[in-house]
């Protein structure tokens, strides 16, 4: 069961990423990220009024730091895009926030069988290869990284990471009978920062079109962490957390589906590895 759930959380995730993305090319990424965040939280609201749970002062400390180390994860992944080779900066990113949670899970005393150990030893080189990962040809030929235009991204990449596998872990810190607490906290804390942003740097908000876009977008980021918060009560950090970074599979499809993308071979590569690694870790 936590296996599906954590399937349909990275699906989910997929799908939000894929619509922040088309809003962000129509207005300001803080702009976008606010109306998703809002979206987000009136939709936790929802969440909470039919689920409830419990406002321990341990659910709403790992809340808050979870939500904002997801909210600093998504705005040094978008500065990353907009600085260096989205190709270097994308698989990063997606390869350290699967890796996080696979960690804190192990040294939390998780021990997955030998098959699901293959398969969490898969899902990181899947993922870099749904992402179409290409470190040579990113890094300028020779591979220097003695330039700020190399290092810069590499820095990005690993802080959004970072920051997107710490709001992993932190949200399945959260104590049983917690309920929909956690996520209305973690959207408080990031809707709390980004006002004051926005306040400060007033960007450009978008059409009415996109700005649906952006809450639709927003609604669908609380569904897959709701999914995700779900799967962890299931099952094991390691695994969930491995799952739920196969995300790009369902961005990958979309691209393909609705943009006309063609699928390289190196991201048919990954999509195939992904499925390989699914299988292991369910």
């Amino acid at each position: 069961m936590s296996s599906l759930l954590a399937l349909a959380s990275a699906a989910t995730f997929g799908v939000a990423d894929f619509l922040g993305g088309f809003a962000t090319r129509k207005a300001s990424v803080a702009a976008v990220t606010l109306l998703t965040n809002i979206a987000g939280g009136f939709f936790a609201l929802v969440l909470f009024a039919i689920v409830g749970g419990d406002w321990a002062t341990e659910t709403v400390v790992w809340g808050a730091a979870g939500g904002l180390c997801g909210l600093a994860g998504l705005v040094l992944l978008y500065s990353g895009l907009a600085d260096g080779p989205n190709k270097l900066v994308s698989p990063l990113s997606a390869v350290v926030a699967a890796v996080v949670p696979v960690i804190t899970g192990l040294g939390l005393g998780e021990r997955p069988d030998q098959l699901g150990v293959l398969g969490l030893v898969l899902t990181p080189i899947a993922v870099w290869l749904l992402a179409g990962g290409d470190v040579g040809s990113d890094l300028g030929g020779g591979g220097s990284t003695a330039s700020g235009s190399t290092t810069r991204p590499i820095a990005f990449g690993v802080g959004a990471g970072l920051g997107f596998g710490l709001f992993f872990t932190f949200l399945a810190q959260v104590p049983d009978g917690s309920g929909a607490v956690p996520l209305l906290v973690a959207r408080v804390a990031s809707v709390a920062v980004l006002v004051v942003a926005v306040a400060i740097t007033r960007p450009s908000f978008p059409e009415p079109k996109w700005a649906g876009v952006s809450i639709v977008a927003g609604s669908l980021d609380m569904t897959a962490n709701g999914l995700f918060l779900w799967s962890t009560r299931e099952g094991d950090l390691a695994v969930v957390g491995a799952l739920v970074s196969l995300f790009p599979a369902t961005t990958v499809l979309l691209a393909v589906a609705v943009l006309g993308e063609r699928l390289t071979r190196t991201q048919g590569a990954g999509l195939a590895l992904a499925i390989g690694a699914a299988a292991l870790l369910g």
